[in-house]
């Protein structure tokens, strides 16, 4: 959000987080009406980034900015999500899917406090983040499988016409439903209602 460092996984576990958050709250977590304050909402309950994380910031006037605030500490968050109750069941209220106003979930907040460090490299992992305790009744290490190497985007700068696009992704498509992707075969699988 503040051109730190480059997009890596870690980002997708801060998204998560938020995401985490708004299943256990009900709404978003940090609503932002832009990214000036979006950020003053995030350091309102996450409290004033580090100065290590701080001063990765690349950009200059985004340095500044970030430096001319305020210092504010963490909130615990165990005090934001009162929602969130120790067996993790949702009940209906107005409409909407809330979870049980009782005590906080210390599990699931634990986890949340892991996702939501500004520090991305002190951010749970993926891998650990399943193997949480709050997770643990639905994790299968069986069932999630871990690609054996990091996948090529290098793909995305290639210069292609739309149309070659749109061709490449339907011969993917048909390829995963295991269709023939020869042109009359296709054809003909039309004609026949297939």
């Amino acid at each position: 959000m503040l051109t730190w460092q480059k997009y890596d996984v870690e980002v997708d576990i801060w998204s998560a987080g938020c995401i985490f958050a708004e299943m256990l709250e009900g709404k978003p977590l940090f609503p932002g009406k832009d990214h000036v304050n979006q950020f003053s909402i995030i350091t309102e309950l996450l409290g004033t980034p580090p100065d290590d994380v701080i001063n990765t910031i690349a950009s200059e006037n985004t340095l500044r900015f970030v430096k001319s605030l305020p210092k504010r500490e963490r909130q615990p968050l165990k005090d934001k999500f009162k929602n969130a109750d120790a067996a993790g069941e949702p009940r209906a209220s107005s409409g909407a899917v809330r979870w049980a106003e009782t005590d906080p979930d210390l599990a699931a907040i634990d986890l949340l406090e892991r996702m939501l460090v500004f520090d991305p490299k002190k951010r749970i992992t993926a891998t650990d983040a399943l193997a949480h305790e709050y997770l643990a009744p639905y994790h299968d290490p069986s069932d999630e499988p871990v690609a054996d190497e990091k996948f090529d985007w290098s793909f995305n700068d290639a210069d292609l016409p739309v149309d070659t696009w749109k061709i490449m992704m339907y011969s993917e498509i048909l390829e995963y439903h295991n269709v023939d992707s020869n042109p009359q075969a296709m054809e003909d699988q039309q004609f026949n209602g297939q």
